[in-house]
């Protein structure tokens, strides 16, 4: 069965503005593009699809799908509700199923009244036998026809827009692979059989059972025998469903136990940088303290006692201070010569009097030579560095005042060239505390970026980390909790089915009525239908998978093609509970994490075309492929090996692109749009090429697109 969409029609829905003859696109197989800028009819076209297929529009303004009846208005033309008063708004598709053509029509009247408009919605189908339109009057027949163009369990797969390509198959689920596997593998109608075959087989139990108590009423033992069969068969299918729970929580723990390995893995290492950067932390603050309080005795530091740096530069001034005082002193000295004659000034010897006797080798007191380290040196030297008289003087005379000045300053002038260098060795503690501080801050950001590679984050916690590794302890704890318990209950059915084989080989030894015989073969061979079943749908479910590992990876480097980043390696590995694990591995089979969206749109493709590759019998996807937008993330690349590819997985395919588009150009094709096309035309991609345009521009209120078929 096979359906191959001929046409879609329009009539005054939305931008489509004038009839169904106005607004049509007839397709063939293969890829039928339909190229349009923004705002030019892609997503109205699809809306046109989703109205006749799901009786649903997808509304921009509320960016959600809506029912259709409540959105009639928004979906009648602008420029119809402008300029009529009663309008047809409506999607007409024509389709072959298999020699079989139909005609599905879906119409909603629109006729004003004051300020409103009323509706009233009408679904025409018809069918064309030995070039005859027939109508098709009831209801389920309509419904029927057209659920032939996408069967509801397909249009997850077969109707795409935008980001669901990403959802295509839900690798996040439990058993989104494996449904993904059994609604595109044209294995449908054998899990049908199946659930049809385990049905029968519980059905003519029950009856065998029945009919042998009806035979061997009288018969206490037959009875409690058969009694005791059903119970354990009972037990038997609560056992094994039982089972499968156990193998659904058993992958679970397994993946969680996988997702926590790369965690712990490092969790060591995040212990150890954690407590690397709470050492350096503390540190940091240390030094900043001891650098903080340093500068903070800058103050201090300028009145010192012993050097106070406020005297820094002064040398010179304190022998400047000396002369001038000598001079003011020799003047008075001068005036009492006679009476009171001296060779120093009052008060002496001071600082700078001892400094020039100790320079000059004579004594200004006595007038002796005092060579240099002679004992009369050293004694002039000796009462230099005496400690200084702190005691005040209460003198009133200018000689007094000027002595008190000289003798204090004086006792720092020993001190003064030191400053400069106890300032310089200041500076630098500074700067090594400093440089101290910035190496740590440095030591601490190579802790932090190495914490974060092992898995830390910035709100990461000993908390987070002990939960994780406790985590990993119950999922270790709940595998091999889960495979005892599989191992018990199997073991349980075993015996179980073991002892019905007792209890089948007891009852034929007591009753051998031809009546009941003929019933345990009946009973007998619908089970054993039913195991071929189950054993015929499990043999190819494995040869599908063992195929993806194969043809998804073929079609995943077919569709990545030609790009400079490699997409890696798909991996498909069956679970205890019959479920599918897909992951990404790089070269060093590794998991590959990190990939853009193209990439992971392309592999949700490709796991969906190496399933329809892998089916049973003809291996193409039977229904129209239709897609809004599917690629506004990827590049040039993804695109045309899309085009070379799909063909040969699905039968026909309507893609609604904006990515061959160009405004500047005369027939609005870029330039891959123009490779696109003349590939069409020599035939290596089948299909038609239809550019939408704008004759003139208007907003939404006069908006009329028309098409432009370029390949038909």
């Amino acid at each position: 069965m096979a359906t191959i969409i001929k046409s879609v029609s329009f009539q005054n829905f939305y931008n489509y503005y004038g009839s169904f003859d106005d607004n049509t696109y007839r397709f063939t197989k293969g890829i039928n593009i339909v190229n349009a800028d923004n705002n030019m009819g892609k997503s109205k076209f699809y809306n046109g699809i989703l109205w006749l297929l799901k009786d649903t529009v997808y509304d921009s303004d509320l960016k959600r799908m809506v029912s259709a009846s409540s959105s009639f208005q928004k979906m009648a033309s602008g420029k119809a509700l402008h300029e009529k008063t009663n309008f047809d708004v409506g999607v007409n598709i024509v389709f072959v199923e298999n020699d079989n053509m139909y005609s599905v029509t879906k119409i909603v009247q629109l006729k004003k009244d004051g300020n409103s408009w009323e509706t009233n919605e009408k679904l025409d189908i018809m069918q064309t036998i030995d070039n005859r339109d027939i109508p098709v009057r009831d209801t389920a027949d309509k419904e029927k026809i057209i659920k032939k163009i996408i069967p509801v369990e397909l249009m997850n797969y077969a109707l795409l827009q935008g980001e669901s390509m990403e959802e295509l198959v839900d690798l996040s689920s439990h058993n989104g692979l494996s449904s993904t596997i059994e609604a595109l593998a044209g294995i449908k109608n054998l899990i049908e059989i199946c659930e049809i075959s385990k049905d029968l087989s519980q059905k003519t139990k029950k009856l065998s059972n029945d009919k042998e108590k009806e035979i061997n009423s009288t018969n206490q033992r037959i009875t409690g025998l058969i009694q005791e069969r059903e119970t354990i068969e009972g037990r038997i299918e609560i056992a094994t469903a039982q089972i499968e729970t156990y193998k659904t929580e058993l992958s679970e723990a397994k993946k969680k136990k996988e997702t926590l390995e790369a965690i712990l893995l490092n969790a060591q290492n995040r212990e150890k940088f954690r407590g690397v950067l709470q050492t350096l932390q503390n540190e940091i603050y240390r030094l900043k303290e001891k650098k903080n309080n340093r500068e903070k005795s800058i103050t201090s530091m300028l009145f010192s006692e012993n050097s106070p740096w406020i005297l820094m530069g002064l040398q010179e001034q304190i022998s400047l201070f000396d002369r001038r005082r000598q001079e003011l002193t020799a003047e008075i000295a001068t005036q009492k010569a006679i009476d009171n004659p001296i060779k120093l000034p009052e008060g002496s010897p001071d600082i700078p009097s001892l400094q020039r006797m100790l320079r000059t080798e004579k004594c200004e007191v006595c007038g002796r030579p005092a060579p240099k380290d002679s004992e009369f040196w050293q004694y002039i030297k000796m009462v230099m560095e005496r400690p200084a008289n702190k005691e005040k003087s209460t003198q009133n005379d200018f000689a007094t005042f000027y002595s008190g000045i000289q003798t204090t300053v004086g006792s720092f002038s020993l001190n003064i060239p030191k400053i400069a260098g106890i300032i310089q060795q200041y500076r630098e503690e500074i700067d090594n505390l400093e440089e101290l501080i910035n190496q740590k801050e440095e030591e601490k950001e190579t802790a932090k970026l190495e914490f974060l590679n092992a898995g830390g984050s910035e709100n990461s916690s000993v908390v987070t980390d002990k939960q994780n590794i406790s985590d990993y302890t119950l999922a270790e704890k709940t595998i091999e909790k889960k495979d005892e318990d599989i191992r018990k209950a199997e073991k349980t059915i075993k015996d179980w089915n073991a002892r019905l084989k007792q209890i089948e080989d007891e009852i034929k030894s007591i009753s051998t009525n031809s009546e009941i015989e003929s019933y345990r073969r009946f009973k007998e061979t619908m089970a054993s239908v039913e195991y071929i079943f189950q054993n015929s749908k499990q043999r190819i479910f494995n040869r599908i998978i063992e195929q993806l590992n194969t043809n998804a990876n073929e079609k995943y480097v077919e569709l990545t093609k030609g790009n400079l980043s490699i997409g890696g390696k798909l991996l498909f590995q069956p679970q205890a509970d019959g479920t599918v694990q897909v992951s990404i591995k790089n070269i060093n089979d590794g998991e590959l994490t990190g990939l853009g969206t193209g990439f992971q749109r392309m592999k949700q493709l490709s796991i969906i075309m190496a399933i329809i590759s892998s089916k049973i019998g003809n291996k193409q996807f039977d229904y129209p492929f239709i897609s809004d937008a599917p690629f506004s993330e990827f590049g040039d690349n993804f695109i045309k090996n899309f085009f070379e590819i799909a063909p040969n997985v699905f039968m026909q395919s309507i893609i609604l692109i904006k990515e061959l588009y160009d405004p500047a150009s005369e027939d609005c094709l870029n330039d891959l749009g123009k490779k696109i096309l003349k590939k069409m035309e020599n035939g290596e991609i089948p299909g038609t090429f239809y550019v939408n345009v704008i004759r003139e521009k208007a907003d939404t209120t006069n908006l009329i697109t028309k098409n432009n078929c370029y390949k038909g």
